[in-house]
């Protein structure tokens, strides 16, 4: 039976869940030598992927992908985590600020696979084809 990259992320959070850095370190490495032994050691990326998800969802953590013209401000950081605590029903909030200048302005909010695009350039799209019908 083939074991898939969520299995695995499952069975290593249940592994080092409540246990201390030493014991984990040990974990992972007899862990790392059953993936070698089933030759999934080129899973690895994909089941440590799998893992940051399986334990973020565990533990109410929301990972966010904010991409702005400017670096945001912390002020307006605050806003969207709580916009994004409330929305998503999250305890933890982890904000990755990305700096694309060529958004005009605006802010783009990613979250998992959605995508809340309040740039400029999407509002005017969206003025434009109002404007059309």
């Amino acid at each position: 039976m083939k074991i898939s990259t969520q299995q695995y992320a499952k069975t290593l959070l249940e592994l080092t869940e409540n246990k201390t850095e030493k014991e984990i370190s040990g974990i992972v490495l007899r862990f790392a030598e059953v993936l070698q032994k089933e030759g999934q050691i080129k899973n690895t990326a994909k089941i440590i992927e799998k893992f940051s998800e399986v334990f973020n969802a565990k533990h109410g953590i929301v990972e966010a992908t904010i991409i702005t013209k400017d670096k945001i401000k912390d002020s307006e950081i605050k806003k969207v985590e709580n916009y994004i605590k409330e929305k998503y029903g999250a305890k933890e909030i982890v904000i990755n600020n990305i700096i694309d200048e060529k958004i005009k302005g605006g802010i783009i909010i990613k979250v998992g696979d959605d995508i809340i695009d309040a740039s400029i350039a999407n509002q005017l799209k969206k003025l434009e084809k109002a404007l059309s019908n």
